[in-house]
């Protein structure tokens, strides 16, 4: 079997915390709002419900004021500069964010800047995955004069405590603490870590879509990493789920966090987990190279449900074996659905500005990160100040690619994600959009 390296965000992408949640008699949590499987039905990408959820601004993080408001400004350009994993101990990455925002500034450069001013794209740091080298990274960021953070791509946040005391605005794929509850941090799709009585209908509204949005009587299956943050997570998840009627038959964290190597003992409780039964859908919060061996386990055991995972797109994965026939759930559109404007467009600057990097998960994140913060700056106008930049942010401000990147509302997403996703399939070496990006509703508990 060829070697694949490739983002292994799982665990943190959708590691949401949640509160706890009670058990039913058979050990599985089946507590949570439930409403008839049959009566939510997935909506457009903006105008979603927010349940009544509401954010204070006040009440974030970091919101002072900044010491030097004018920092990496001049009357010429604006000095940006990233910070991700580009490489780790397990091989696993976000290698290619860096690139996406490059080619996202690239364009913008070639249209006349923003408001008249350059990018001056000094680069994405290497935090190599270790939380003390990403905490010195930031303060070397810091130290490069940088206006903002583009793209944001880490699994820990120790960069907060530089970023929040310098005041550093910063933007990208929000899997870490350090987009949640604080006034500087942009997620493109929100804060993946709930805060508070809230969750969405978004995992239920996918699987749903994986039964041609009926999936009434359906059971599902939740296998995540052995930690603390992936136990909260899964139950999330599980959460989401039941919100919409579909029952949850087993949810567990077997996973070791470096990974799974004998699948026997999993594969036979999921195996029976539905009265003696295998369940209808099994999702996979775990690393890439542990969904490749689940999936492939399950497939060898006789399975014949639906797997899905959230780290299985990726253009390069075309034709690959092991995953035949599973599903993807991604948070945004697809690169492969050229038919959307935002996605035609981001394919052209990609061929153009970086022809050699594949559009993956983690280089669509940089992509759509530093569409972010251009649109905001844009917005600001030619006075350009840290300040300005984050009063018009958080002051109801609303980021969305139509029909590529899902509507988020600012303060809101800073304590939660926006209710959004789409769902592919990996068939031959294509992949499907089962589902279109498409939102469910926040739900207050």
């Amino acid at each position: 079997m060829r070697t694949i390296r490739l983002v292994a965000a799982a665990a943190t992408a959708l590691a949401v915390i949640a509160s706890a949640v009670g058990c039913s008699s058979d050990g599985t949590p089946q507590d949570g709002p439930t409403v008839a499987a049959d009566t939510v039905k997935a909506g457009p990408p903006s105008g979603w419900s927010d349940g009544g959820y509401t954010v204070d601004a006040a009440s974030l993080k970091c919101g002072q004021t900044a010491s030097n408001p004018t920092r990496g400004v001049t009357d010429t350009e604006i000095t940006i500069g990233g910070l991700a994993y580009l490489t780790s101990a397990s091989g696993s990455s976000m290698a290619g964010t860096e690139l996406g925002a490059q080619a996202r500034f690239d364009r913008a450069n070639a249209e006349g800047g923003v408001n008249g001013r350059k990018i001056n794209y000094v680069g994405t740091l290497d935090d190599g995955n270790d939380p003390a080298r990403n905490s010195a990274q930031a303060k070397a960021l810091v130290d490069k004069n940088i206006f903002a953070a583009v793209p944001v791509m880490t699994s820990s946040a120790n960069y907060l405590d530089t970023f929040c005391g310098e005041t550093v605005p910063f933007f990208g794929w929000g899997f870490n603490l350090g987009f949640c509850q604080t006034s500087i941090g942009f997620g493109i799709t929100g804060c993946q870590f709930p805060e508070g009585d809230v969750t969405s209908t978004t995992y239920g509204l996918m699987i749903q879509a994986m039964f041609g949005g009926d999936a009434t009587g359906k059971t599902t299956a939740l296998v995540g990493v052995d930690n603390d943050s992936a136990r909260a997570g899964l139950k999330q998840l599980g959460e989401q789920i039941r919100s919409v009627g579909v029952k949850t038959v087993y949810e567990e964290n077997p996973i070791p966090v470096a990974g799974i190597t004998d699948t026997t003992a999993v594969v036979n409780a999921l195996m029976t987990s539905n009265n003696g039964a295998p369940p209808d859908v099994v999702l996979y919060v775990a690393d890439f190279n542990s969904v490749i061996k689940m999936t492939a386990a399950m497939t060898a055991a006789g399975y014949e449900g639906k797997n899905l995972n959230p780290v299985g797109y990726d253009p390069r994965l075309a034709g690959f074996k092991d995953l035949q026939k599973s599903y993807t759930i991604v948070q945004w559109q697809p690169g492969v659905d050229t038919g959307v404007p935002a996605i035609k467009q981001l394919t052209e600057d990609f061929a153009k500005y970086a022809p050699d990097q594949a559009i993956s998960l983690p280089a669509m994140a940089g992509y759509w990160a530093a569409d972010m913060f251009i649109q905001a700056a844009t917005k600001v106008g030619p006075d350009l100040t840290v300040d300005k930049l984050l009063k018009v942010l958080n002051s109801d401000y609303s980021y969305y690619v139509e029909g590529a990147v899902p509507e988020t509302r600012w303060p809101l997403n800073h304590n939660i994600s926006a209710p959004c996703a789409s769902i592919v399939q990996l068939n031959g070496d294509k992949y499907d959009i089962t589902s279109k990006l498409s939102c469910g509703s926040l739900i207050k508990k």
